[in-house]
């Protein structure tokens, strides 16, 4: 009995408190994780509702029931924002919405009515049950790292949790009509307990959940140009085997493309405008060589694309188009325009080419094309 007391005494408002601190300090670390903040909303949220159920009689203090009610939704509805915009969904306003009426309703029909209170914490606790379903659809949609099939799991076993309770409550035969006796009931203590964990569990499944998409997010930066979101030159040929694994037995194109006087551009037009000719090239890079090329900046103005299942022919074709497209491209600085050329160079990669040697091959055709 004095862990149970102890539990929902203490346990309760310790792990609501160190969970927002916790997603606090993840924002203050990275002010672009918004989630973090809502999610701490909602833990703090959480820690004001526990302390208005189960430290105040709202017998004696109804006042302190819009409190309850308040932190509820409010509550909830940050921990629905929070978790949809760390598993990049969109918040589910349909479906919020909708909770947020039915339960809504009912509380009011039962605040009007003066309802016993067990009728009150089944329209609350009902309310609880869909937003952690929502809760745990998003996750399951989301699936972008195994973390989430985790957390939906967890939600979806916090919604069942909650509705076995409310069945339990409405089935005990205890007289549960007034606030007191709720609280002086071993459903109060065990409600609190099993809140307590699964807050516990919730958080952690989050956490996951966030250490999941930073690995991804450093594993991104790690392989990507920051300038025009292609691959560098590590993570280039760090893909190259699988791509040509794929295609055999069929050969892989190879294309070299430099831009031409690039230095003269940054000198005539500044760097800001050599940076939006990268981020130009690298577009029609992208958009001439299509789904299932690998496309990189290897460094300074040189890029390379990848072609699956492309002979000598059909590359020659695609850097020709790739030509095409670039000097078609008209630049403007100052109100002032300007075009664009580039030289390529191109190969067939037959299986078992060295990558190596066909590159330095191709290079070199880049800038003899250059001289010529």
């Amino acid at each position: 009995m004095f862990i149970a007391d102890l539990t929902y005494q203490w346990l309760g408002p310790v792990i609501f408190v160190s969970a927002g601190i916790a997603f606090l300090l993840l924002y203050s670390h990275d002010r672009s994780q918004l989630a973090a903040l809502r999610l701490a909303g909602a833990y703090f949220l959480s820690l004001v509702g526990f302390l208005a159920v189960m430290l105040v009689d709202g017998d004696l203090f109804p006042g302190f029931q819009l409190i309850t009610i308040g932190s509820l939704f409010i509550g909830h509805f940050l921990l629905v924002w929070g978790v949809s915009s760390l598993l990049g969904q969109k918040f589910p306003r349909l479906a919020f919405g909708a909770a947020v009426l039915m339960a809504s309703g009912v509380l009011l029909y039962a605040v009007l009515n003066s309802s016993p209170f067990w009728f009150k914490y089944s329209a609350a606790g009902g309310f609880i049950v869909l937003v952690d379903l929502i809760c745990g659809v998003l996750a399951w949609r989301a699936r972008s790292h195994r973390v989430d099939d985790v957390v939906a799991a967890v939600f979806l076993a916090q919604a069942l949790l909650t509705l076995t309770r409310i069945v339990r409550i409405n089935l005990s035969g205890l007289d549960l009509s007034t606030h007191s006796a709720f609280k002086s009931s071993h459903f109060a203590s065990a409600m609190q307990t099993e809140n307590a964990i699964f807050a516990i569990v919730i958080g952690l499944a989050l956490f996951a959940r966030y250490s999941a998409m930073l690995v991804t997010k450093l594993s991104r930066l790690a392989e990507t140009d920051p300038l025009t979101g292609l691959l560098n030159r590590r993570a280039f040929e760090a893909k190259v085997p699988a791509m040509r694994a794929a295609s055999a037995p069929l050969p892989t194109g190879l294309i070299i493309c430099d831009i031409d006087h690039f230095k003269q551009v940054n000198d005539t037009y500044g760097h800001d405008v050599g940076d939006a000719v990268l981020k130009t090239v690298a577009r029609l890079l992208r958009n001439v060589a299509g789904e299932g090329s690998i496309c990189a900046r290897l460094g300074g103005e040189e890029f390379c694309i990848l072609l699956p299942e492309s002979n000598a022919e059909m590359t020659r074709l695609t850097a020709a188009r790739l030509r095409v497209a670039i000097e078609l491209q008209q630049m403007v600085s100052s109100g002032q325009k300007f075009g664009l050329t580039a030289s390529f160079g191109y190969c067939e990669l037959a299986p078992g080419d060295d990558l190596r040697v066909a590159m330095a091959n191709t290079d070199a055709a880049v800038y003899q094309a250059k001289a010529d």
